[in-house]
């Protein structure tokens, strides 16, 4: 099951004596934050900590699970309705605290759930079908610029492409300072073998098999 928090960012307040180092002026008049802005760099590790702290709170039986990136919850166990539970005793903490839990971003207990844009099937990370049909479609690149967007799709499923940093150098190298653009049959093979291997390993087995 999944918690989307709307707006984590805003719904954190600065303290008075730190309102100064969020001024900024517009049409001639001085303004300043109130809550945590969306350009602060700090703001998604403040907004991480804040929503930690209050998972914590939060009691659980040892077999479920809940992982947390900034504003996005993922809950993991092995029963339905404990899972449920949990998910529902979550957000109503949260919505005690006046947070917003937007019920349709919200996904329910299921043996398949999107998180942070990976698809999560029976304990396996798993590559969407979306992707995987991007992936598919992909046509061979003819600018370093095109080069640059097909690889970093793949770079962020390098973790189902065995041995890729080694398949994909040709390509790398074609990016390269000073390097001329010239496609060759290599970069072609390379780029290839790499949306196959994408394809084959679709689904990854957990690394600690027994967490929830």
């Amino acid at each position: 099951a999944t918690i989307d928090v709307k707006d984590m960012f805003f719904m954190i307040p600065i303290q008075p004596e730190d309102m100064n180092c969020f001024a900024f002026t517009w049409d001639g008049q001085q303004y300043t934050f109130t809550r945590l802005p969306q350009g602060y760099k700090h703001s998604p590790t403040v907004a991480h900590h804040a929503l930690a702290q209050e998972l914590e709170k939060i009691s659980k039986p040892d077999n479920v699970a809940v992982y947390q990136y900034t504003d996005d919850i993922l809950v993991g166990g092995e029963e339905k309705e404990v899972v449920g539970h949990i998910q529902q005793k979550i957000i109503s903490h949260l919505e005690s605290l006046d947070l917003q839990i937007p019920s349709e971003k919200n996904q329910k207990p299921s043996q398949e759930v999107k998180f942070l844009g990976i698809w999560r099937k029976a304990g396996m990370t798993c590559i969407p079908p979306d992707t995987l049909t991007s992936l598919d479609q992909i046509k061979m690149p003819e600018s370093r610029k095109e080069l640059q967007q097909v690889l970093g799709l793949l770079v962020f499923w390098r973790k189902h492409i065995p041995y890729f940093s080694i398949i994909a150098r040709p390509l790398y190298d074609l990016l390269r300072k000073g390097v001329q653009w010239e496609w060759t049959p290599s970069q072609k093979e390379a780029l290839q073998v790499l949306i196959f291997e994408a394809t084959a390993h679709q689904a990854l087995d957990p690394i600690h098999a027994t967490d929830p």
